[in-house]
């Protein structure tokens, strides 16, 4: 009798029955969302080894103001200085592998990881984005006797010329070692100063026959005309420099630059790296980033997705290592 007077529900089903099969479908229809959780779910941190207001801050905030709108989420620049990179590195390791911590990251970061002064190694450092690419420019006073790049290169072929850098063993002192590598001159010797400022001082008053620099950091004296740029290390010529010519106008392989760029650690599933490429490069497009990018000088071609991007990380890390070798500053 208990099992007649049951009472039924939809299409002769017991209302339990129909309830619990309610729940099996109800379950059904949330698991796969669960599987798929919403990308990015919290605030993105942007982890930079520069301090508040430096190049690669300035860089993080710029890509910032259209970000929030590309990501459907807020971002948060973290600044770790410390280490030539190490210390942001060591942050950014410390956190899940889940997207939602990201770098800015420069040559400087990999020579820190050559140099086996990092918490992670090259091949856990995953491309998303380049950000910048500021060509590095051969540049002299306007007093110096070379008045064209193929006057200092020849110069350099029959003796070693004295050229200003930022750091011995950093990225003007590659650059510089591997572009008169491929110009057939002799190795020059190079004269480490605190930063560009001080690269353009010895350049104009003849302390040194050349400085290696970006437009940026000498755009007043050039306009001045008391430094005179002869090379851009670029396959093409610079746009606030339309007759200076580039290193692939004289027929040489030299691609030297100062970039800066979006990566992830290993581990980050590949959709949620697709979503953070596609992120990055809708922000860079924004008007306001791409105004960043004409006025401080840096190549029209700056934004990249991840193959370009990762593909010039190997070849500057490739590259870097066997230059630091040659040059007795990695065993």
């Amino acid at each position: 009798m208990s099992k007649m007077s049951t009472p039924l529900g939809r299409d002769g089903l017991t209302r339990r029955q129909f309830a619990a099969g309610s729940a099996a479908l109800a379950a059904l229809a949330v698991s796969p969302a669960r599987g798929q959780e919403k990308f990015p779910s919290k605030t993105i941190e942007v982890v930079t080894h520069a301090g508040v207001g430096g190049g690669t801050d300035i860089t993080a905030r710029m890509m910032m103001v259209h970000a929030p709108k590309s990501f459907g989420t807020e971002l948060a620049v973290v600044n770790r200085v410390g280490g030539s990179g190490a210390a942001a590195l060591a942050y950014a390791a410390s956190k899940p592998r889940d997207g939602h911590t990201i770098m800015l990251i420069t040559q400087t970061h990999l020579l820190t990881i050559m140099q086996g002064k990092a918490p992670v190694k090259y091949d856990e450092i995953v491309a998303l984005a380049r950000a910048t690419d500021d060509p590095q420019i051969l540049m002299v006073g306007k007093n110096s006797p070379f008045k064209t790049a193929q006057e200092m290169i020849a110069a350099g072929k029959t003796k070693p010329l004295k050229v200003g850098a930022t750091q011995l063993g950093g990225v003007d002192h590659l650059a510089t070692f591997g572009f008169a590598k491929k110009a057939g001159m002799q190795q020059p010797t190079v004269v480490p100063f605190r930063g560009g400022g001080d690269i353009v001082i010895n350049a104009v008053s003849g302390n040194v026959d050349v400085g290696i620099l970006n437009y940026a950091e000498a755009e007043s004296q050039i306009k001045s005309g008391d430094v005179r740029a002869l090379l851009t290390l670029a396959p093409k010529r610079l746009g606030p420099l339309p007759n200076v010519p580039s290193s692939k106008d004289l027929g040489i392989d030299a691609n030297y630059s100062t970039v800066r760029g979006f990566i992830t650690l290993k581990g980050v599933p590949d959709d949620r790296l697709q979503a953070l490429e596609k992120g990055l490069i809708e922000a860079m497009k924004g008007q306001m980033y791409a105004t960043y990018i004409e006025t401080s000088g840096q190549s029209p071609d700056s934004v990249v997705g991840r193959a370009p991007w990762q593909s010039q990380l190997d070849a500057f890390y490739g590259e870097g290592q066997a230059a630091l070798k040659e040059l007795g500053l990695l065993k």
